[in-house]
C-alpha cells in the first residue's frame, strides 16, 4: 500500500511533486521537522511530521499522509 503527502490549499488537497512526497515520507517515518526545497513551492520550506504542517514564507499549510 503506498502513501500519498497532500497540503490543503483553500478547500482542495493538493500533491506534492514526487521528490518531496519521498523526503517527506523519510521525515515522517522518523518524526522530524527541517528545511527542504521543494519544487511545489519553488523555494524552502519547513517540514515538520509531528506537527502535520509545512511552513512557507509567512504561510502554514496542514498537510495529510493519505493511503491509496
Amino acid at each position: 500500500m503506498a502513501a500519498e503527502w497532500v497540503y490543503a490549499s483553500g478547500s482542495a488537497w493538493v500533491s506534492f511533486d514526487a521528490a518531496t512526497q519521498q523526503i517527506i515520507e523519510s521525515l515522517w517515518t522518523r518524526d522530524q521537522a527541517t528545511w527542504i526545497n521543494s519544487r511545489s513551492f519553488r523555494g524552502p520550506v519547513y517540514v515538520d511530521t509531528s506537527e502535520m504542517v509545512i511552513l512557507y514564507g509567512s504561510y502554514s499549510y496542514t498537510i495529510a499522509r493519505v493511503s491509496s
